[in-house]
C-alpha cells in the first residue's frame, strides 16, 4: 500500500486506567520515518509490559546508550541490556507502573537512518509522575529490521 505523506502517527497514553487519555500525535514524512516511529512507539509498548525480550526485539546490536551521567554502555547482543530482575527493582525502588509518551519528532531521517528526539514521563501506579526524561534515539535498518540502534537520555 502506498501512503501519502506527510502522515500523523498517533497514539493515546493514559497515566491511570481511569484518567481520560491525551494524543501525542507525531508527524512522519517518509516510510523510514515512519517505519522509525512506529519502531519507537512498539519498543515503549514492549517496556510497558516489563517484557525484556520483546524490548530487545526492538533494538539493534551492538545498542548504545548514553545515560544521564554521561556514561556509555554498549549491549553486544540481545540479552545484554538490562539485568534479568530489572524489572522488579525498578518497580521497588521507584514505584514505576509504567512510562506515557510527552512528545516524538523526527530531527533527520535517510533510508536507512532516523534521528528521533522523544520525551516520556515515568509514573506510579496511582498516577503521580517520577519524572520526565527527554532523548535522542537513533533508530537504523539493520539487515532489513528497523530497530533502536542508539539512545542518549537524561532517564
Amino acid at each position: 500500500m502506498n501512503r501519502v505523506y506527510p502522515l500523523a502517527v498517533n497514539t493515546i497514553e493514559q497515566i491511570t486506567p481511569e484518567a481520560a487519555g491525551y494524543r501525542v500525535t507525531s508527524i512522519v514524512n517518509s516510510e523510514a520515518e515512519e517505519n522509525a516511529m512506529n519502531t519507537a512507539i512498539a519498543y515503549q509498548a514492549a517496556f510497558n509490559e516489563a517484557d525484556l525480550p520483546l524490548t530487545d526485539s526492538f533494538l539493534n546490536f551492538p545498542h548504545a546508550r548514553v545515560g544521564a551521567n554521561g556514561q556509555l554502555v554498549i549491549a553486544a547482543k540481545a540479552g545484554d541490556t538490562l539485568p534479568p530482575d530489572f524489572f522488579k527493582s525498578f518497580r521497588e525502588v521507584y514505584g514505576w507502573n509504567h512510562s506515557c509518551w510527552d512528545a516524538r519528532a523526527v530531527l533527520q531521517s535517510s533510508e536507512t537512518k532516523v534521528h528521533l528526539m522523544v520525551t516520556f514521563s515515568r509514573y506510579r501506579k496511582d498516577g503521580s509522575k517520577i519524572g520526565t526524561f527527554p532523548s535522542i534515539w537513533v533508530i537504523t535498518k539493520q539487515d532489513g529490521h528497523w530497530g533502536i540502534k542508539m539512545r542518549s537520555s537524561y532517564a
